[in-house]
């Protein structure tokens, strides 16, 4: 189903997925700050940039509530990924409208993407201890097409608790010593990498063609997220993780 974001009043049954979103809408649609040239730049640079501490406390604590209500009534979300807790989030659920409609992320999707573009579903991850490790990977399909990634930290990402792992620049050079993907023997930590660590609330922007990787989650805590993914066409379905 594909919409253009005009934000009507919806029912809980008409979930969206494929959200088309014009330039023009950005500014009425946005909420929060705009991105700055700065971000943009490093997203330019090296395929990511954290944005640290961009929601407020009460944001985060709103979140995760409804992330812990979703999961609890999802008879799946333990059978979605090994070892991870995972549901989905509908775009006309107030509580994520921060998560997709946050003027950082449409500013990111517009630099990378132009005029027009879509946006899918929120996904919701959280790797129980002990597990989340991941192979690196970029986030589109077999042809290597533009994107964006945001992931919003619903807990503090760490290294001990598998923040997510990237290969800086690899959206634009790719990864030439590598014939397969994902990357075999690439669980573990790998020369070059980067950790994108942050505080609770921080954002995490990937252009889609950097490859990146989940962590292992070490710790006895949770590693909850919120993901984002914008594109110029997405297919109905589509899951995106790390």
């Amino acid at each position: 189903m594909k919409r253009t974001a005009a934000l009507p009043s919806r029912t809980g049954q008409d979930a969206l997925v494929g959200i088309t979103i014009r330039v023009d809408r950005v500014e009425e649609i946005g909420l929060g700050r705009p991105a700055t040239a700065d971000e943009l730049a490093a997203l330019d640079v090296r395929g990511f940039v954290v944005v640290p501490a961009l929601l407020s406390d009460a944001e985060v604590t709103s979140l995760n509530t409804e992330f812990e209500r979703l999961v609890a009534e999802d008879p799946e979300s333990r059978r979605h990924e090994l070892g991870t807790r995972r549901a989905k989030g509908d775009n006309d659920n107030d509580v994520f409208a921060v998560c997709w409609r946050h003027r950082v992320v449409l500013d990111a999707a517009v630099h990378t993407l132009g005029s027009t573009f879509e946006v899918g579903r929120v996904d919701l991850r959280d790797p129980s201890p002990g597990h989340g490790e991941q192979r690196h990977h970029p986030d589109h399909g077999p042809t290597a097409v533009p994107g964006i990634t945001a992931t919003w930290y619903l807990d503090a990402f760490t290294a001990a608790n598998g923040a997510t792992r990237v290969l800086p620049g690899t959206h634009v050079s790719g990864v030439p010593w590598a014939s397969e993907i994902p990357i075999p023997g690439t669980e573990a930590p790998i020369a070059g990498e980067a950790i994108a660590v942050g505080p609770a609330g921080s954002l995490l922007l990937r252009d889609a063609r950097l490859f990146h990787a989940g962590g292992r989650n070490s710790t006895g805590g949770s590693r909850r997220s919120a993901f984002v993914f914008y594109q110029h066409d997405i297919p109905d379905g589509v899951t995106r993780s790390a």
